[in-house]
């Protein structure tokens, strides 16, 4: 689980520090302030330590080259060029981040590299550790069940640009066969509560995914987009990837959904923050950054809202904690001045 993040020099931003990480964390910030860039990093770094202490005996590659492999392919630099990603004005992208393990103080991860990179990162963290047990996985803005083979053969076949690493990595995390052991006992009320919320669950037929409600099953381009992302959430449980220990980053799990769905959806997150999970997600979503300061003001929780904002070239991160309230921030602020736009339409009328 993260507990420490300093980024300097990344896409849009000029430098980040993140002291305290929590269970959940949720950024939000107008388009283009880099909360994306945020969340594939840390992503970058997860998954990088996980593909590394999984390895198999006869592959000799080092966390350096995963790491350098997984950047790559995540940001796809149009240019195919890593040092792409260092910022316009700075000289060298530098991050630093503490990862809790084994050892009591964390286990310490930097790497840093400049314009003129081109595919391997050199001045890296030599060792990690390799009782650091996790799993990340990423949860992209767009569905991938629909187009699900067409995205596996731009990654594994033609190796080109197109869909970043993440909806590979989530494509193979959906294929793992789930298994007949029941869950445990909290994790199988998250489950039970996502499937009543649209009366049925996703399983494969043939290699293929399908959407069975009782006895009727539909193809997935027959499923509605919000059905097809709480679905994708049910099978990772199902299958034993989402467990304890995962570390999971979900980019606007608003889209394609109802408020109410939007609601029960957070619920289910805060079910699984609470058996070790650990959540990162970027939202423009009042209805998601409310329900959480519900949540935590309800049951005395932190979670931790990060909230980016731009002024002409600088960017900037404020730091809150939910359990204190809601802050001021451009989303509640837009909403302010909507009801303040149809207030004055009531008067003049």
């Amino acid at each position: 689980m993260f507990e420490y993040l300093l980024v300097e020099d990344l896409g849009v931003l000029s430098r980040i520090e993140w002291r305290e990480h929590q269970k959940i964390n949720i950024i939000i910030g107008e388009n283009d302030t880099g909360k994306t860039y945020i969340l594939k990093m840390l992503y970058c770094i997860a998954k990088s330590v996980e593909e590394y202490t999984k390895r198999s005996e006869s592959d000799n590659k080092s966390w350096k080259e995963i790491l350098s492999e997984k950047i790559f392919w995540v940001y796809q630099p149009s240019k195919k060029k890593l040092g792409e990603l260092v910022r316009k004005s700075g000289n060298r992208l530098n991050v630093e981040t503490r990862l809790r393990g084994e050892f009591p103080n964390g286990d310490e991860y930097s790497f840093s590299f400049g314009k003129d990179t081109k595919a391997t990162i050199t001045k890296c963290t030599d060792e990690v550790y390799k009782k650091l047990d996790l799993n990340a996985l990423y949860l992209p803005t767009k569905e991938v069940l629909t187009a699900l083979d067409a995205i596996a053969a731009v990654n594994e076949q033609l190796k080109i640009f197109g869909f970043d690493q993440t909806y590979q990595d989530l494509i193979q995390a959906l294929r793992i066969p789930t298994s007949l052991r029941k869950l445990d006992k909290p994790l199988e009320n998250v489950l039970a509560d996502l499937q009543k919320l649209f009366q049925g669950e996703l399983s494969i037929e043939r290699k293929r995914f399908v959407f069975k409600k009782g006895r009727e099953k539909y193809e997935m381009s027959q499923v509605a987009e919000g059905i097809k992302k709480i679905s994708i959430i049910t099978t990772l449980i199902r299958n034993r990837t989402i467990n304890k220990g995962t570390i999971l980053f979900i980019d606007e799990p608003e889209t394609n959904l109802h408020p109410r769905a939007i609601i029960a959806l957070c619920n289910m997150l805060y079910s699984l923050s609470q058996v070790g999970v650990q959540i990162y997600m970027a939202t423009h979503s009042y209805f998601v950054i409310k329900q959480f300061e519900i949540l935590a003001r309800q049951h005395q929780e932190s979670i931790q809202l990060c909230c980016i904002e731009k002024s002409e070239d600088i960017i900037t991160i404020k730091f809150n904690d939910l359990k204190e309230g809601m802050p001021d921030n451009p989303i509640i602020d837009a909403s302010i001045q909507l009801y303040e736009d149809d207030v004055k339409l009531d008067l003049q009328s």
